[in-house]
């Protein structure tokens, strides 16, 4: 039998006998890939540290401690047992029960798509420095929507008001159809789900979400008691999260984390330059996606976060057939239709007449398929279907950008019906 562990995301464990095997048996079993850590543990490493605090030896815990105070880039995750005293350090991940490592994986996914979508942001605003323009201002009084899918739990019923009074707005969507009526018509900085009511809710809200991708990037809260027994379908949920909250807390300590990242998430989308003070298109008039030149200037700096995070990045080329091509209305229902399907992290353009081209961080070739299926299944529900063919392309440490795009664009292109 193959054995694809190598994989499954690296971890680096310090831990001491006999603890570390037993450690290192629940990371695999988690879908992990642990190895021993090093005596001298390299802090800017880019997988993530975990530490037993039990039997990890006394000079890690001194020169974590020490990292802590200079601050370290790296991920921390700390299995602390026997509620010792631990270094406070922004962002670890802090486990109570050896059960949680059940979880991890789902939790280190859901914090690295935070931190890619806020790379992608930053990148952003360096793009559009660099081209003269500008980005609009962060408004701190903006009202952020947020979309609470499934079933009304207790613990979200009894929210709805007190965020409310503390200006989010919340619209409720208890189907996935009338999840998606809601997205069409509106921008919602996350939605909202219970883990407790999704696990085999009735409106199939979780599996939509996790095996379907329904949010198509929307990013998602999730109430998860990080103590619970997690099924697969809700450690795949898990995994599709941007933020995980443990509702265990009080009640003002929920409200707090919720605005709060309603607010982060809303203030943080990463948008495209506006037009300001560079005489440069920014905009095409016709799809309202950005222009070839600006996905030019934006791709090799992407290429070059992808490279430093050890991350995927990929092209996905959609072309239209040759008659819609040359129809502005066809173009222009197809930019429609890629907007509501793209994440606010994936930059998408009109690169020639009825070819279009959208930059993926942080995704595979599979997910470049994924988006191109999704795209094609929304163009048969609105529109009378033009032949669309599509390609996608990963980037490989060969790639330049101009190499990259000129990859993206040339055949061969795979038509949906074919592909189907």
């Amino acid at each position: 039998m193959l054995d694809f562990s190598f994989y499954d995301p690296p971890i680096e464990v310090a831990a001491g006998s006999p603890r570390l095997e037993q450690i290192m048996t629940r990371l695999k079993a988690a879908g992990l890939r642990p190895y021993t850590a090093s005596p001298s543990i390299d802090y800017s490493a880019p997988d993530p540290l975990f530490v037993d605090r039990e039997s990890a030896a006394p000079e890690t815990l001194d020169r974590l401690g020490r990292a802590a105070m200079i601050g370290t880039p790296r991920q921390i995750v700390i299995l602390n047992t026997l509620a010792q005293p631990t270094p406070r350090i922004e962002g670890a991940i802090q486990l109570r029960l050896d059960k949680d490592m059940a979880s991890l994986r789902s939790r280190l996914a859901a914090l690295s798509r935070r931190a890619s979508r806020q790379r992608e942001a930053a990148i952003r605003r360096e793009t559009s420095l660099q081209l003269g323009t500008k980005l609009p201002p962060v408004n701190v009084d903006a009202v952020p929507a947020l979309l609470y899918l499934g079933d009304g739990s207790p613990f979200c019923l009894s929210l709805q008001g007190a965020l409310r009074q503390r200006g989010v707005e919340i619209t409720a969507a208890l189907s996935r159809a009338t999840a998606r009526q809601h997205m069409a018509s509106k921008h919602f900085a996350a939605a909202l789900i219970d883990l407790s009511m999704a696990h085999e809710d009735a409106s199939g809200m979780g599996r939509w979400i996790s095996e379907e991708d329904g949010l198509a990037g929307l990013p998602l809260i999730v109430l998860s008691r990080p103590q619970a027994e997690f099924t697969e379908r809700e450690l795949a949920l898990l995994s599709h999260a941007t933020n995980i909250i443990d509702p265990a807390a009080e009640d003002e300590a929920n409200l707090t984390a919720i605005e709060t990242q309603c607010r982060r998430l809303h203030a943080s989308a990463p948008m495209m330059p506006l037009p300001g003070l560079s005489a440069m298109a920014v905009t095409d008039s016709v799809t309202g996606l950005v222009t070839r030149g600006i996905f030019e200037a934006h791709l090799p700096r992407q290429m070059e976060i992808a490279g430093e995070q050890a991350e995927a990045l990929s092209v996905l080329t959609l072309r239209l057939d040759v008659d819609a091509a040359k129809s502005h209305t066809a173009q222009r229902a197809a930019g429609d239709i890629i907007r509501s399907q793209i994440r606010d992290t994936d930059c998408a353009a009109l690169v020639q007449p009825g070819v279009f081209a959208i930059s993926l961080p942080a995704t595979p070739y599979r997910g470049g398929v994924r988006l191109a299926e999704r795209i094609n299944e929304a163009m048969g529900r609105v529109t009378d279907h033009p032949g669309l063919s599509w390609r996608v392309t990963e980037k490989r440490s060969y790639h330049t950008p101009q190499t990259f795009l000129a990859a993206a664009l040339i055949g061969p292109f795979v038509r949906m019906r074919i592909a189907a």
